[in-house]
């Protein structure tokens, strides 16, 4: 038996490639931006002396208390994460470019893909383990993979439909356990709410446990979109676009607008997968 194959030149799946083409370019370019211009948390790792202590002993010959207070690797630290920064900034042009370097960009996709899987695991033990914070990065580590795939032409659709919804039903699930209370609040969390809706911290919460609910539900049902697919397709779009905005919407100030620009539009870019990927999935469900 034959699958259909996701064709990148067929003009019926023209516009939905698109959408993750956007979704990959702008995570990338946002990593890249926090990467060269900001940081990223990889001292979590690196400075954790119960798994770098015996690698800092064989490798460097020195003992943690000189490996720590050394500015040297500090700055080793921060040259890496530049560099992180760079590739992810060339992995960005891949996204863009695959349609004229199809192989060389589904290779630095992958890699990037890969890389940022990296990221989210030094964010879930920053988290202390909680597994919500690493499925809440599903799909930003699987959106360049995604689009790697869907550009070889050669893979059945059925397989991308599959990763898409796993992805989202990730990612959705984290955010409502944090909403739902399950984990500890973020404060961000509620500050956006609070912002954003000029409403204090009670209804904050209340409301956040109802997204919480909503999201679990859109969760589910985005891996069995057989009833209500008009309504949960629509949630996954429109939470996700807000969610993204809430970012850039909520610290908002004409008086430090180039400190806000620096801050938190890196926080939308990064987050276009979000609601991206679902109104892509939504198009190859139609």
């Amino acid at each position: 038996m034959r699958y259909p194959s996701f064709q990148l030149f067929n003009p019926k799946h023209f516009s939905s490639f698109r959408l993750l083409q956007t979704a990959a370019f702008g995570l990338l370019l946002g990593r890249a931006w926090q990467h060269l211009f900001w940081d990223a948390p990889y001292r979590e790792f690196l400075w954790d002396e119960y798994w770098m202590k015996d690698l800092v002993s064989v490798v460097f010959g020195l003992s943690w208390s000189e490996y720590v207070g050394n500015p040297l690797y500090d700055e080793r630290i921060r040259l890496f994460s530049q560099g992180i920064g760079w590739f992810y900034l060339l992995s960005a042009g891949a996204a863009l470019s695959i349609k004229w370097f199809p192989r060389l960009a589904r290779s630095i996709l992958t890699t990037a893909s890969g890389a940022l899987l990296v990221l989210a695991l030094v964010v879930w033990k920053e988290y202390g383990w909680q597994i919500g914070q690493l499925l809440e990065y599903s799909l930003q580590w699987t959106t360049p993979l995604l689009l790697a795939v869907c550009s070889k032409g050669s893979i059945p659709e059925y397989w991308i439909r599959y990763g898409a919804r796993a992805a989202i039903s990730a990612t959705f699930i984290g955010h409502g356990l944090y909403a739902l209370g399950y984990y500890p609040i973020p404060g961000n969390f509620l500050e956006m709410t609070m912002r954003s809706l000029s409403i204090g911290e009670d209804p904050a919460r209340q409301f956040l446990f109802l997204i919480g609910v909503l999201d679990v539900l859109a969760a589910l049902g985005v891996l069995w979109p057989k009833r209500f697919k008009t309504a949960i397709f629509s949630y996954l779009v429109a939470w996700g676009l807000l969610t993204s905005l809430a970012r850039v919407w909520s610290y908002f100030s004409f008086d430090f607008f180039e400190n806000w620009l620096q801050m938190w539009v890196y926080e939308l870019l990064i987050r276009f997968p979000h609601f991206l990927v679902p109104w892509f999935l939504w198009k190859k469900e139609r």
